[in-house]
């Protein structure tokens, strides 16, 4: 059906100081600059989060919400400088990271941003994509864009400027199905989270306030369908390729599948998304 893209890595710039993976950003064989990730963990499993983020990115794309572009990135021997790497340091040649292309003018969201004026509002190229991206990590219960770090937020959005504008992109996507602790377990069964969300953080509670219920009703009508349309081929595609190159749990497509195509949880992101601006 496609084949994910893949590149090899030329220059190590430096290692991004995160709570998180901390990716390392090379400049790779086709010329770009890519945020690499691998594993930093001592549990192997938590390899499939590599493959959380390949899935999220492709179902972005079929929803039409703004992602950066990704590739498969392998290490070529020379590029790995020791010297620059901390958290990195299971890396070796011929591994293969997820790689997240950069995009420059860009800035991510910080952790304390808030949408304070109508007029920073209207510098939104692409507000429905803000109500898209609640709805979105409802449905693959994305644990960590929204989550609370005292005194602010985990956004995990890239803001692209177009001259004195900006528009929001979703990145970031290792810690969806639950997260680390559900690697291997998470299933339809398991109970709706709608806790520690995007649509419960600051920028998005002060964002919708521009917004009218009506408008966030047909977003919502609209975006709803989409998700109950099969992605059967484009999951099983995107697992196919990677079983080869990492070691994932086992049955890994069928689960995601039944996680996402479950009506009931759908219906519940809907009810919660609606409900959003009576509530804020």
């Amino acid at each position: 059906m496609f084949d994910i893209l893949k590149v090899k890595t030329e220059l190590l710039l430096e290692e991004t100081k995160t709570f998180g993976h901390a990716p390392l950003k090379f400049i790779c064989d086709d010329s770009n600059l890519y945020y690499c990730k691998y594993l930093i963990a001592f549990d192997p499993n938590e390899i499939n989060c590599l493959a959380y983020e390949i899935v999220s990115h492709y179902l972005l794309k079929a929803l039409d919400i703004p992602t950066p572009d990704i590739a498969l990135v392998q290490i070529s021997v020379g590029t790995l400088e020791r010297s620059k790497i901390i958290k990195n340091r299971r890396l070796r040649d011929n591994n293969i990271c997820f790689g997240s292309k950069g995009i420059d003018p860009s800035e991510e969201i910080n952790e304390f941003e808030s949408c304070k004026s109508k007029s920073e509002y209207n510098r939104i190229l692409n507000p429905k994509d803000v109500v898209k991206i609640a709805l979105f990590d409802l449905w693959i219960n994305n644990v960590d864009r929204g989550r609370f770090i005292n005194p602010g937020f985990n956004y995990n959005l890239l803001a692209v400027r177009k001259g004195n504008k900006r528009k929001i992109m979703a990145f970031d996507h290792a810690f969806v199905f639950g997260g680390v602790e559900q690697i291997g377990i998470f299933n339809s069964r398991m109970p709706f989270e709608n806790q520690g969300k995007f649509h419960q953080s600051d920028f998005y509670k002060s964002f919708i306030r521009y917004m009218d219920e009506e408008e966030i009703l047909e977003i919502v009508d609209n975006f709803i369908p989409l998700l109950k349309i099969s992605h059967k081929d484009v999951i099983d595609t995107i697992i196919f390729q990677l079983t080869p190159i990492w070691k994932l749990t086992p049955n890994l497509a069928d689960r995601i599948e039944e996680f996402l195509f479950c009506e009931e949880r759908i219906e519940k992101v809907k009810a919660v998304i609606v409900n959003s601006k009576s509530i804020f």
